[in-house]
């Protein structure tokens, strides 16, 4: 008895999360473009994950390149009457230059921010900053390949 409730409780689960649309924003999105670093300064960790996320974009009617340069940033919001943090925030400023064959189409300056509640658990903290962070970088590299679309859908607009 208990292996079939088992068995339908997995299949059921199975069901509903595979049934619910849920897919990764970059998987499955077909672009005809590809977007490779050529230059990266600042936060490396930021970098990398955008790196790592641009990645998965293998259009091969345009080739860009970009350069980044990006800065994090963790900011005390407000503290307590002791003195200590209670609201912290999180901020990740990025420029980015897009080019195609030496020339410049895209050069923008982009700041993702949020803030959370400061907790007692350490450990639980940085697990939080590191979602916090992966989250904001996820809207940069969105902003990125959006605006990569745009000079595609119109090459004569220049989104400086």
């Amino acid at each position: 008895m208990i292996k079939k409730t088992f068995n339908f409780s997995f299949l059921l689960i199975y069901l509903l999360l595979n049934g619910c649309g849920f897919k990764p924003i970059l998987v499955g999105s077909n672009y005809d473009f590809s977007i490779k670093v050529a230059n990266a300064s600042g936060d490396s960790q930021v970098n990398s994950q955008i790196e790592n996320k641009l990645k998965s974009l293998n259009g091969i009617k345009k080739i860009y390149k970009i350069n980044l340069k990006s800065k994090k940033t963790n900011n005390i919001i407000s503290k307590d009457s002791k003195g200590d943090p209670t609201i912290l925030e999180i901020v990740i400023n990025l420029n980015y230059m897009l080019t195609e064959n030496g020339k410049v189409l895209t050069n923008r300056s982009l700041t993702q921010r949020s803030t959370y509640n400061n907790i007692s658990d350490k450990f639980e903290l940085r697990k939080s900053e590191e979602t916090l962070k992966d989250s904001l970088v996820e809207n940069l590299v969105t902003d990125i390949i959006n605006s990569a679309s745009n000079l595609i859908l119109n090459p004569m607009v220049n989104d400086n």
